[in-house]
């Protein structure tokens, strides 16, 4: 059996995706196993890792989403290793591929000796670090390869995720770093629906209608001037504004925009001039108790959020995947 163990330097780096695609154009078995649980969802009255949820329900695999991600990481009473290595045999069973996928940061865990390279190690796996193309995340996968050579890991090389800039690439390969791929920005992937939002947030919806399958692909926070702000609103479409309740006159600016929906914060209620135009637009109005600060970084997990039960972009994911990483790489030896 072949193991590849997916690690990442940073937050929303496109780990997940690029484990999916990966499962998705392997031809056959694949396992799967995350140790760590981080950001979790609640189903059926049970709370599971939602990367553990996403594979086990677009895999099809055997073991439930809380044998996938078991654990949680606690500095002060970390899980044993032996431990980790006992699930991790229980789900590699009959597998010809094992995807062991690590946290945001490869090095989490280091304090409790169970960090992703450690894991990697023990269970004789291949690393391959999923990173997105920007220079602070480039200097860490520097930094961590120089770690790396202190653990006997065969490391593969690196996936870059949404690459604008087709210099980023040569970067780390001046650097001797191998790029198996580069995946260029994929909008595709970064859109929710406005019924996505008002779940993520809590929110109470004052005007709904069709506009609640509306898809968002962009998010504004309204904390600036109506001149300013309808500046700014008007160079973007299909978006999220998060405000507060009481600013009636960034509400009204952005309605005079193309916006999916208004996100008011801090359980406050907008003026009724604002619920009639928004009707008359047909633009829904989610009133959340959340600060504005929790409301966005609520929002924020949105798009990093992969649904299992959107097949369209999980063929999207591995078709992506199949056509911008070498796939032989990646599985192959050495």
């Amino acid at each position: 059996m072949k193991a590849l163990f997916l690690g990442s330097v940073v937050e929303r780096s496109g780990k997940s995706m690029v484990t999916l695609g990966l499962a998705k154009n392997y031809p056959r078995r694949v396992g799967y196993f995350k140790p760590f649980k981080e950001v979790v969802m609640s189903v059926e009255d049970r709370v599971v890792d939602q990367d553990a949820y996403l594979m086990h329900e677009a895999l099809g695999l055997p073991f439930g989403p809380e044998a996938l991600s078991p654990f949680t990481y606690d500095v002060f009473e970390p899980v044993g290793m032996a431990s980790i290595l006992e699930e991790y045999r229980k789900l590699s069973a009959g597998a010809d591929l094992m995807l062991v996928e690590g946290t945001r940061d490869i090095t989490t865990g280091c304090m409790g000796s169970v960090s992703g390279m450690a894991i990697a190690q023990k269970v004789q796996a291949d690393v391959v670090l999923v990173s997105s193309a920007q220079i602070s995340a480039l200097d860490k996968i520097c930094m961590l390869r120089s770690y790396m050579d202190q653990y006997p890991l065969s490391f593969k090389g690196v996936v870059l995720n949404q690459v604008e800039d087709a210099r980023m690439p040569r970067l780390l390969e001046r650097r001797g770093i191998r790029v198996l791929g580069s995946i260029p920005p994929l909008r595709e992937l970064k859109r929710f629906s406005v019924r996505e939002v008002a779940d993520a947030v809590g929110a109470e919806v004052l005007v709904g209608g069709a506009g609640m399958d509306d898809p968002v692909e962009r998010v504004m926070v309204g904390a600036m001037t109506p001149e300013t702000a309808l500046d700014q609103m008007r160079r973007v479409s299909r978006k999220a504004i998060i405000t507060g309740g009481d600013r009636a006159d960034i509400q009204m600016a952005a309605l005079s925009t193309d916006t999916s929906c208004l996100v008011l914060t801090g359980g406050l209620y907008p003026a009724r001039s604002v619920v009639n135009r928004a009707s008359e637009a047909g633009v829904p109005v989610l009133v959340t108790p959340l600060n504005t600060l929790e409301a966005s970084e609520a929002v924020d997990h949105l798009i990093a959020r992969i649904d299992p039960l959107d097949p369209g972009k999980i063929d999207l994911i591995a078709k992506v995947v199949r056509e911008n990483v070498d796939l032989d790489a990646v599985y192959g030896e050495g």
